[in-house]
C-alpha cells in the first residue's frame, strides 16, 4: 500500500488491526482509589527520592490533556478510530495521575489539598503547533502515534526502575497495575506507528524531525529542567544501558535510526 491508495479504501482498518477500539473503549481502567492500600504508605513511607520522581511523573501523566488538545486539531482528529483511543488513554492516564497524587498525599499532613495548579504549557506554542500540523496534513498521524510510541517505552521503564529502586510492596503493586494498562495502549500506537511510517516517505522524514524536537518524556515542559534531569539521573544513571535499549527500539521503525531520542534527552 501507498499514500496514492484509492481514496474509498479505510486505511485505518489496516493499523493495528487485532485492537479493539471499541472493546478498549468498554473496559478502560477508571479510578484506583479503590484498589491502592494507602494506609501502606502512610506506616511504611516512600523515600524522598521516590517522591520527587513520583510527583514529576504525576505531572507529566496529569499534562496528557495539554497534549491531546494540540493533536486532536490536526488530521489526527479525522481518523476516528485514532480519536476514540486517544480519547480513551487520556482518560485513562487522568486516573493514574490522581492514583499518584492520593499516594503523594499519603505522605503529607491529614487534610492537605492535592496540587491544582494550572499547567504550564504556554498557549502561543499550542497554537503554533496546530498551524504547523495542519499544514503538514495526514503525515501528522504517523508523527503523533511514534510519539505515543516512544514516550510509552520511556513512561514503562521508568516505573519498573522505580520499583526496583524502592521496592515498597504497595509500590509495586501499583507500578504492575499501571504496566498493565501501559502494555494495551501500546500495542496501539505501536502497530499504528509501524504501518504509517511504513507506508509513507513523507512521513518517515516528517517524524524523525519531529521526534528529534520533542522533549522525552512528553510533558516535560510542564516541569523546570532540574526536575526532569533529576528523572534521568534517579532513574536511569545506574543503569544507562534502559535508555540505550529504547533508543535501539526508536531504530527498528522506519525510517527513524540513529536517532539517540534517550540517550540526548538523558544527556549520557
Amino acid at each position: 500500500m501507498s499514500e496514492s491508495r484509492d481514496s474509498s479504501v479505510d486505511q485505518a482498518r489496516f493499523p493495528a488491526p487485532d485492537f479493539d477500539v471499541r472493546d478498549y473503549a468498554r473496559t478502560a481502567a477508571g479510578s484506583h482509589r479503590e484498589v491502592i492500600d494507602l494506609a501502606a504508605f502512610r506506616s511504611q513511607p516512600l523515600s524522598a527520592e521516590t517522591l520527587r520522581v513520583l510527583r514529576y511523573v504525576q505531572v507529566v501523566e496529569r499534562s496528557t490533556m495539554t497534549h491531546l488538545r494540540s493533536v486532536l486539531v490536526t488530521a489526527t482528529h479525522k481518523d476516528a478510530r485514532i480519536t476514540a483511543f486517544l480519547v480513551t488513554w487520556a482518560f485513562e492516564k487522568f486516573w493514574v495521575a490522581d492514583a499518584l497524587a492520593q499516594i503523594l498525599l499519603a505522605h503529607e499532613p491529614e487534610g492537605t489539598e492535592p496540587d491544582r495548579s494550572a499547567l504550564r504549557t504556554p498557549t502561543e506554542r499550542t497554537i503554533r503547533e496546530s498551524v504547523y500540523a495542519n499544514i503538514v496534513g495526514v503525515p501528522m498521524i504517523a508523527v503523533h502515534m511514534t510519539q505515543g510510541t516512544v514516550d510509552e517505552w520511556l513512561t514503562q521503564a521508568a516505573y519498573r526502575r522505580l520499583a526496583e529502586l524502592d521496592p515498597h510492596p504497595e509500590l509495586v503493586a501499583v507500578v504492575d497495575r499501571f504496566l498493565e494498562i501501559k502494555a494495551r495502549q501500546l500495542s496501539f500506537f505501536e502497530a499504528q506507528a509501524r504501518f504509517r511510517l511504513a507506508e509513507s516517505p513523507r512521513a518517515r522524514k516528517i517524524t524523525r524531525r519531529r521526534l528529534a524536537k520533542t522533549p522525552w518524556p512528553i510533558g516535560a515542559r510542564a516541569e523546570p529542567r532540574s526536575e526532569t534531569e533529576f528523572y534521568y539521573s534517579y532513574l536511569f544513571s545506574g543503569q544507562p544501558e534502559r535508555l540505550l535499549e529504547i533508543d535501539s527500539h526508536v531504530s527498528s521503525l522506519p525510517g527513524q535510526s540513529g536517532l539517540d531520542l534517550l540517550r540526548k534527552a538523558a544527556r549520557l
